[in-house]
């Protein structure tokens, strides 16, 4: 049965149960139960049981784990990666795979907090990550942690290899539904940080089928904002506005504090100002609080977007130079350099943008993707002009056609056709 049965079934047994230490065993994996349906309270509530034992040091590693997983759940702010790094820690010498798979998920807290995680950050994550026994073989879950762990610590070129050897495997391996679970939202971030379209589409569905699927109700919220903005960029409006809905409906019956990031990325492509305005600020009033990095990187590409969209090159410059100044930010800082650059040769403030693109193509090159190479060449020919920017133009929207990515390949027929028009070509622009 799904979570929800699940928690009721074995809450109940733990009422029936008169061993003590078979009590605390079914109580542990009550609360884990309870946790995956959406219920946090009564989780805790079963891991005081728990605790009262008898549990053996296995046992309390698992406990450690479960109560950061739930802070975690409860409101993604700085305690939780602390709390994983430490049941991480606690795990190694009883359970390599679960400690690794709390490490993953350490690694995915830290990340929401990004810079302003004063303990428990993803430098500190990362280091402890490589540190720890590696099984053999590994599992997908060990070659995306290590790889993430690589890029924070080395650099995208030095983990763009291994990241691609974890994508490759996912739709080969056989995979536990709650091992995917804990994972998958870190593979669509490693997907879309490689420009990776194809895994991002199966990554971001497989999420969203498993969280309805086994009612794990405080993944949902998360799943959804993902497969929202894979529909978004495949130019799928309609699809991405119709779970726009369905993900708000889910996030007031949890309780959940993810903020509406589907829903923001999709305002701003779609150029609503006053809907996009009012969702980065919702966001930001959420997540300030908690220290939430991530929101705040989303929410400066999202303005950046909006404001390249309306034509107002001065303040999508200044949004995006504030996405693109933290690379732990991953696909935000990708993508924050891509904004830049289109604003900043708008603007007429060239050298920027050209330092802008030496970053991005460094980045490009290493995915090789055509989604990336796409970009790279349209970058480039913002920043040419006659033939050289012609034949750039063309290879973008080459390269792009090739990709689920819709709305990028109609920006680059529009600004070709821009282009054209300013070379006074008008027939020819208006075919673009």
């Amino acid at each position: 049965g799904c979570a929800a049965a699940a928690a009721a079934f074995l809450e109940r047994s733990v009422g029936l149960t008169g061993d003590p230490a078979r009590q605390a065993q079914r109580a542990l994996a009550a609360a884990r139960a309870k946790h995956l349906a959406g219920a946090p309270d009564a989780a805790l509530g079963l891991l005081v049981t728990a605790e009262a034992g008898p549990l053996d040091e296995l046992g309390l590693a698992r406990v450690d784990m479960l109560r950061a997983q739930i802070a975690y759940a409860q409101n993604r702010g700085r305690d939780a990666p602390p709390l994983l790094l430490r049941a991480a820690k606690r795990l190694e010498p009883l359970d390599v795979s679960l400690a690794r798979s709390t490490y993953l998920e350490a690694l995915s807290a830290a990340f929401y907090l990004g810079r302003s995680a004063s303990s428990g950050g993803v430098m500190e994550v990362a280091q402890a990550a490589l540190a720890a026994p590696k099984p053999h073989p590994p599992r997908v879950s060990d070659l995306l942690l290590d790889g993430l762990a690589t890029q924070f610590i080395e650099g995208y070129a030095a983990s763009a290899p291994m990241l691609k050897r974890a994508l490759a495997a996912i739709p080969s391996e056989d995979i536990s539904s709650e091992e995917a679970l804990r994972w998958l939202w870190l593979a669509i971030q490693a997907a879309v940080n490689l420009w990776d379209d194809q895994m991002w589409e199966v990554a971001a569905t497989r999420y969203v089928q498993l969280a309805r699927h086994t009612g794990v109700l405080p993944v949902l919220p998360l799943a959804l904002n993902q497969r929202i903005a894979a529909h978004t960029f495949a130019g799928e409006l309609a699809a991405a506005a119709a779970l726009v809905e369905e993900a708000r409906a889910v996030s007031e019956a949890t309780g959940s504090h993810i903020p509406a990031y589907g829903a923001l990325i999709l305002a701003a492509w779609r150029g609503r100002e006053a809907e996009a305005t009012r969702l980065m600020e919702a966001t930001m009033t959420e997540v300030l609080a908690r220290g939430e990095a991530y929101a705040v990187a989303t929410a400066g590409w999202a303005r950046a977007v909006l404001y390249n969209g309306l034509g107002r090159y001065e303040d999508a410059l200044a949004a995006a130079e504030r996405a693109s100044e933290h690379t732990e930010d991953l696909w935000f800082y990708n993508w924050g350099l891509v904004e830049l650059i289109v604003a900043a040769v708008r603007s007429g403030k060239p050298a920027l943008a050209a330092n802008a693109l030496e970053r991005l193509s460094e980045i490009t090159r290493a995915s090789g993707t055509e989604w990336a190479l796409g970009i790279e060449a349209r970058s480039r020919a913002l920043l040419n002009d006659g033939d050289a920017a012609e034949s750039l133009y063309r290879e973008g929207i080459d390269r792009l056609q090739r990709t689920r990515i819709r709305l990028e390949l109609a920006r680059t027929h529009l600004l070709y056709g821009e282009w054209l028009r300013r070379e006074r070509r008008r027939l020819d622009a208006r075919e673009q």
